[in-house]
């Protein structure tokens, strides 16, 4: 894996220089322009490490930033999560948790550049991720429109979740993704082990395991083995993982009955009254995201199954490999069944197309993401009512300057697509070059 790694950057050396400048600019951009609340509750928990242990996992936000040194000013009110979530202990698994004890202990003292200083650690990993998904997409990158219409999709997303939101979903990515090239060059051990740092990070990476699993049983020893990175904390370090459970199940103890998912089907006989404590009203129109996606899977499902021949015909073991795109397909699915889904949730499970081994299958799939994301902001349309008296001002409040902020932001944006425009333009020359080429050596004739 190493040497491809070292091969691909090689290769795509000038890309990722662009690639990194882009992201060196949209930094301290997107620092000043958006409270990244997620990044700075981080950065407090990772410098309590040193101080508390695990023991951090039985505090609240308020109760930790109360309790280190007011010097460090984590109690300026940005370090912590709403008021309405503000009974949660930190619920990030522990290898979320090591990332940012590292990272602030490379740069020890508490002060703007820590916070830039972990967005810059982010801005790496994310490059990286562009690398392994290079790797992962071979030649189909120059070749097929699917490949490039991904990439440049991650680029987008990556970019946002790095450098302008100083989140965990990059080393999740990353841990996920290198498990994927390890798979695929057949160290299958080694897969299962960075499958189970990925899960250990945020637990999202969890649905691929069941593929994983299958190809190779007894590879489930190595995944145990990463998971004792949790399992003693947990038994003798004094780790409490309650609100990590809670935020998984998804239930009220954990958002305090708040609803963020547009899409989410409870909204149609419970959308809560926020004027009313514990009450809530039916709103039939809230149903109808729901509705589309059934409408849009039932319309595309059937190139997903197995012939029927076919399938009565294979082992039990073929009748499960013959159901495996069935399986991917349907794992956008879930994220109608939690009440706490973020807009970023949507490219979670983005990753999980190299999981198919067909090309339709994985265009397929694009289609269904582009769809979630349709039905999502179609279900903001629907339930605005509810949001615009409740999860609408919180999100703004995460922009300090208002309407301001979508010029900056739209600024990082228009970067990112100018970077696209300069990347597939280049790509389309090497792709006419290659076909030219092609033909040429097809007549016989000698390509120096």
């Amino acid at each position: 894996m190493l040497s491809a790694i070292s091969f691909k950057i090689y290769e795509m050396r000038k890309y990722l220089v662009l690639s990194l400048a882009i992201s060196m600019i949209a930094i301290p951009i997107a620092n000043s322009l958006v409270i990244q609340r997620d990044r700075n509750r981080n950065e407090m928990y990772g410098e309590a490490f040193w101080i508390y242990g695990f023991s951090i996992y039985d505090m609240t936000d308020r109760e930790l930033a109360a309790a280190l040194p007011p010097e460090w000013e984590f109690d300026d009110g940005l370090h912590v999560l709403p008021d309405y979530l503000g009974n949660i202990t930190y619920e990030y698994p522990i290898f979320g948790l090591v990332f940012f004890a590292i990272g602030t202990f490379l740069f020890p003292g508490v002060n703007d550049f820590q916070s830039l200083w972990l967005n810059f650690l982010l801005v790496l990993v994310f490059n990286l991720n562009l690398v392994l998904i290079a790797i992962l997409l071979r030649d189909k990158i120059f070749k097929v429109n699917w490949a490039r219409l991904f990439f440049s999709g991650y680029f987008i997303y990556g970019l946002v979740m790095s450098a302008g939101g100083g989140k965990l979903e990059p080393i999740v990515d990353c841990l996920f993704l290198m498990a994927l090239v390890l798979r695929q060059e057949g160290q299958n051990g080694k897969a299962m082990f960075t499958l189970g740092l990925s899960i250990q990070t945020k637990i999202y990476t969890v649905v691929a395991f069941p593929v994983l699993f299958f190809y190779a049983p007894l590879s489930i020893v190595w995944l145990l083995a990463s998971t004792l990175m949790t399992i003693i904390p947990f038994a003798f370090l004094g780790a409490n993982f309650e609100s990590l459970v809670m935020h998984f199940l998804n239930t009220s103890d954990y958002s305090g009955g708040n609803i963020v998912n547009p899409m989410y089907p409870g909204f149609f006989t419970s959308t809560p009254d926020l004027a009313v404590s514990g009450s809530t009203y039916m709103w039939p129109p809230a149903i109808i995201p729901f509705v589309i996606y059934i409408a849009f899977i039932l319309y595309t499902i059937p190139l997903y199954l197995p012939g029927k021949s076919e399938f009565l015909k294979a082992s039990w073991k073929d009748k499960i490999h013959l159901l495996k795109p069935l399986y991917v397909y349907a794992l956008p699915g879930v994220l109608f069944v939690f009440s706490w889904v973020m807009p970023w949730y949507l490219f979670w499970l983005g990753g999980m197309i190299f999981l198919f081994d067909e090309d339709k299958h994985k265009i397929g799939y694009l289609k269904q993401i582009t769809v979630v994301g349709f039905v999502y902001t179609f279900g903001l349309v629907l339930n605005y009512i509810y949001f615009v008296d409740g999860p609408l001002p919180d999100l703004l409040g995460h922009f300090p300057f208002g309407w301001v902020t979508l010029l900056g932001l739209a600024g990082i944006v228009l970067g990112a697509v100018i970077t696209f425009v300069v990347w597939r333009w280049t790509f389309n020359r090497r792709e006419a070059r290659a076909l030219i080429v092609d033909a040429a050596e097809a007549r016989g004739e000698l390509v120096v």
